[in-house]
């Protein structure tokens, strides 16, 4: 049995757990290294789910490392019948057949916290380059053009937005603090105290009054049917003229057409995106070759301490189950995150 808080009634070694072939090595370096309990015992199920293990009916663990896509998650789930927990290395999960599981009161933990601190890095990088025109300098040099241009910003009292006040949210708030930023975020749920860095949070219904006292906007946000398109013609016409726009979490939160209508009109300064609606981003898209946007391939959360927070988290959740304690990051499938 299990509750819906991600706690598993105890069950003695061993734990059956399913993951793909790929992975093997990886569980078997945790293995080495001593950082799984006892009694945990890999079943590889390969990348195409051709080559199967004769007998899959005690299988309750589903690892899905982010190579995996969509489409094998859920054949992987439906081959499993004793499955009771999926933990997925990502963060986002709107990818993941999140009904399945719910129907089957599967419990789905993801990967907060493996990328919070590259990503949110990435934001603070997007802040500085915006302010100091650090594309146009790079394309210079590119060019051999010596050129000064118009003076530059200093982010002392600039103001930052920030959609989403989850790991990387949180993390980018306290990293700018040091450079004086006035910093306002957004949280759907109550907070008992305001984070480091923050100056105050607001609700769902209210972050769009602080559009108009916006310098840089930075969306952190997970994809659901709630935020699918939030950003929109509405949120780039009450931004400043001056004002960025910053997105490390999915591409479908932005309305790419309003944004492209926003960028042509001027009706704000520029963009940093690393996600977009149809990735890779097609050659002839008319967010390429912009003076003021950055292009990234999906890739604010690369960093050669990530694959260590990987297996470190799951180790440490391996434990937590084989003990019968609460999980971590346990994902609340009626909301998406």
């Amino acid at each position: 049995m299990m509750c819906n808080d991600g706690t598993a009634d105890f069950k003695p070694a061993p734990v059956l757990i399913g993951l793909p072939e790929r992975a093997l090595p990886a569980f078997e370096r945790m293995a080495a290294e001593k950082m799984l309990p006892p009694g945990m015992i890999a079943v590889p199920l390969s990348d195409d789910l051709s080559q199967l293990p004769g007998d899959l009916k005690d299988v309750e663990v589903l690892w899905r490392t982010t190579q995996m896509g969509s489409d094998w998650t859920l054949r992987a789930v439906s081959l499993l019948p004793s499955l009771r927990w999926v933990h997925s290395d990502a963060v986002g999960i709107d990818f993941l057949p999140l009904e399945e599981l719910s129907a089957r009161q599967i419990i789905l933990s993801n990967g907060s916290g493996n990328f919070e601190r590259p990503m949110a890095e990435w934001c603070v990088l997007a802040i500085l380059a915006a302010s100091k025109q650090l594309a146009r300098f790079v394309r210079q040099s590119d060019a051999g053009i010596w050129k000064r241009g118009g003076e530059l910003e200093e982010l002392e009292g600039k103001r930052l937005l920030i959609l989403g006040l989850g790991g990387v949210g949180t993390l980018t708030a306290s990293m700018v603090r040091p450079f004086g930023m006035r910093v306002t975020a957004v949280s759907r749920r109550p907070r008992d105290r305001v984070p480091e860095g923050v100056d105050s949070v607001v609700g769902p219904s209210q972050w769009r009054e602080r559009l108009d006292h916006t310098d840089f906007l930075v969306c952190a946000l997970p994809l659901t049917s709630q935020t699918r398109g939030m950003l929109d013609e509405q949120v780039f016409s009450a931004l400043p003229s001056s004002a960025w726009v910053i997105n490390v979490a999915r591409g479908a939160l932005i309305d790419e057409s309003a944004l492209i209508t926003a960028l042509d009109s001027t009706a704000i300064a520029g963009a940093v995106l690393d996600a977009f609606v149809e990735e890779p981003l097609p050659p002839e898209h008319p967010l390429w070759r912009r003076d003021n946007v950055l292009v990234l391939p999906h890739h604010t959360w690369s960093s050669k301490r990530v694959p260590g927070r990987i297996l470190e988290l799951f180790a440490d959740q391996l434990g937590r189950w084989s003990r019968g304690e609460p999980l971590r990051n346990v994902v609340d499938l009626s909301a998406g995150y």
